[in-house]
């Protein structure tokens, strides 16, 4: 319990909080960006609120929403979209993490390992600047090339997150004195945030997009950094899952190489064999092109923005014959390009080649106001066709979103009728439909409402909720959305919908206790509204969970005095449930107990009944 207690420290879970507002990860600051505004209304409120869930036992994850994007291979990665809350929880666990973990690596970083560098309480950021790590990266391999070690091998590790199994990472943990009822929560929260969205569970996987992922997998991707062995003629060097080695001789790389086949055995991950290609280098910048950088980065914290016209011949440069050898320059650049006729025809026929730099090469065109009519053309036809990933082809839509020419506005708006399919359509697809739908009221009002409540992914209907105007809908149709919004069961949902009916300047309709609590809590520090709603039962909550539907029952008045004592028992059944069957019998005869002694004080004349029966 100790390792818990730290990691809901209030002060921990302030630092948690703000390492994430801080996340340089561009990518996954597009899809909760939104998301931390809004939870930042209320902040410290809602943190108070947290602490006090997550101290009592009653906090439960909420399921993720799934984007899958397109590899450079053409498969699929899964990224992972946590609700805020989640966020920080999460965070805050591996916060306690990096702390036990930092003594035992600091004297590797930057010569043994160079990503997922922890910075430190104290730091602004989470990790050490990722550049740091990536320089030092390619000049240590540079190193190792001039000191005669001509022979390299890479090592790469085949879905390395969606692979972590939970047994081996709290095998680590426990080595750095996590105790049990941290690993074993850290488990269940892990085992939600992994699950599909067809909700099959898995045993395995961390969220790839969340910060604390990177750190996390540390742990368990040091097994390497410790064990490979120490020949002093082969250089081994790791960025985050991807091991570098350096020889004299090829005989040398190939010991070690069956080392680490070893060791990727041992903790249950697999090395993809089709990378593992010893050679001898003939350039080494040739070599380093194919390290993939950490982040896509902020542009804010690029520093100096290059000239305009060295950015564009470097483009082009680096894009001759429509393809590219490095990947990592060509988005840095992109990243820092203005719009340009010279460049727009280059980049659009090379993401129809190269789905994955698809992000990259839309966020260059959301530099336009308007787009030109010659790429609102081209992305519009691609949109029309069946799309291959789904995520791209939401990229592309919210690209044309407010930036389509006058004459192809018509096509937009019947194109985004004709792809409306909530039921069927992914994640990021239906985010980026339904925006324009919903804002535009270019759907019928009652197909709007039924896709606020019944759509299932919790992102979609924040964002969905962000874009109501009073300017389509008019105040009272809107003032009643809304007012369900703000009782909608996840928090991110709600505070979007109480985000939107404050800045429209509408009323909360009561009753007040049905509100969110967190939307209850924004409103409260905006002066919307003067009290809050009672805090969550634990025990309907927990026995709600247990039978599967809501018991109706006022528990708060049935225990009275002792409602925190059967409200601990409550969780404690319901935690058993899950694990130990023969526990729980125990357990709950505990929590039954309780309940019979408050019904006696409430009728003593159950006593008699129960004694005839």
């Amino acid at each position: 319990m100790a390792t818990l207690n730290e990691a809901f420290r209030r002060m921990n879970l302030e630092r948690a909080w703000r390492w994430i507002k801080s996340n340089p990860d561009a990518s996954y600051k597009s899809y909760c960006g939104r998301a931390y505004s809004r939870y930042a209304l209320a902040d410290a409120s809602l943190l108070d609120e947290l602490q006090n869930r997550l101290t009592r036992g009653i906090y439960d994850p909420s399921h993720a929403c799934k984007v899958l994007l397109p590899k450079k291979s053409g498969i699929l990665r899964p990224y992972t979209i946590l609700t805020v809350e989640d966020q920080i929880v999460y965070q805050a666990m591996v916060n306690v993490v990096a702390e036990r973990l930092a003594p035992k690596v600091r004297n590797q970083y930057l010569t043994v390992t160079f990503g997922h560098m922890y910075a430190g309480k104290a730091s602004t950021w989470f990790y050490k600047a990722w550049r740091r790590g990536y320089s030092a990266f390619n000049k240590a391999a540079r190193n190792s090339f001039r000191r005669g070690l001509k022979f390299t091998a890479s090592f790469d590790l085949t879905a390395c997150y969606d692979s972590l199994d939970y047994r081996i990472l709290c095998h680590f943990l426990k080595k750095l004195n996590c105790d049990q009822e941290f690993c074993e929560r850290l488990k269940d929260y892990l085992g939600v945030w992994a699950a599909t969205d067809t909700r099959i569970y898995h045993s395995h996987g961390i969220p790839q997009g969340p910060m604390g992922s990177g750190l996390l997998s540390e742990v368990v991707l040091r097994h390497f950094d410790l064990n490979y062995g120490t020949k002093s003629n082969v250089q081994y060097l790791r960025y985050v899952d991807d091991i570098r080695l350096f020889a004299s001789r090829e005989d040398s790389l190939r010991r070690v190489l069956i080392r680490l086949d070893t060791l990727s055995k041992d903790i249950g991950l697999f090395p993809q064999g089709a990378k593992i290609n010893i050679h001898e280098i003939r350039d080494i910048e040739e070599e380093l092109k194919s390290i993939s950088s950490a982040y896509e980065i902020e542009e804010e914290d690029e520093g100096t923005l290059p000239d305009q016209a060295y950015v564009r011949r470097e483009i082009i440069g680096l894009t001759q014959r429509f393809s590219l050898g490095d990947d990592t320059r060509f988005k840095f650049l992109l990243s820092h390009a203005d719009p340009s006729s010279r460049l727009n025809s280059r980049l659009l026929r090379i993401s129809q080649s190269r789905p994955d730099l698809i992000p990259n090469v839309m966020r260059y065109f959301r530099k336009y106001d308007r787009l030109p009519v010659s790429v609102s053309k081209d992305l519009l036809d691609r949109v029309k066709r069946e799309p291959l990933y789904e995520s791209t082809t939401a990229e592309i839509v919210t690209t044309l979103d407010q930036r389509t020419p006058a004459p192809h506005t018509a096509p937009f708006r019947r194109m985004l009728i004709k792809k409306w399919k909530p039921r069927s359509t992914g994640t990021a697809l239906k985010a980026a439909l339904g925006r324009p739908l919903f804002r535009e009221k270019y759907l019928d009002e009652n197909r709007i409402r039924y896709g606020l409540r019944t759509i299932r992914e919790w992102w979609v209907r924040a964002e969905l909720f962000s874009v109501l105007t009073d300017a389509r809908f008019g105040i009272k149709p809107l003032e009643n959305m809304l007012n369900e919004g703000i009782r909608d069961q996840l928090g991110d949902v709600a505070l979007s919908a109480a985000d939107r009916l404050t800045s429209n300047g509408l009323n909360v309709a009561r009753p007040l206790k049905s509100l969110n609590l967190a939307a209850a809590r924004a409103l409260r520090q905006l002066g919307i509204i003067s009290r809050l709603p009672k805090g969550v039962d634990g025990v309907e909550r927990s026995l709600s969970r247990l039978v599967g539907q809501a018991t109706g029952v006022n528990w708060r008045a049935v225990f009275g005095r002792n409602y925190k004592q059967a409200e601990k028992q409550a969780v404690f059944c319901r935690a058993l449930a899950e694990t130990d069957a023969t526990a729980f019998v125990n357990a709950a005869d505990v929590f039954h107990d309780l309940l019979l002694s408050r019904l006696y004080k409430h009728d003593p004349h159950l006593a008699y009944t129960c004694w005839a029966v």
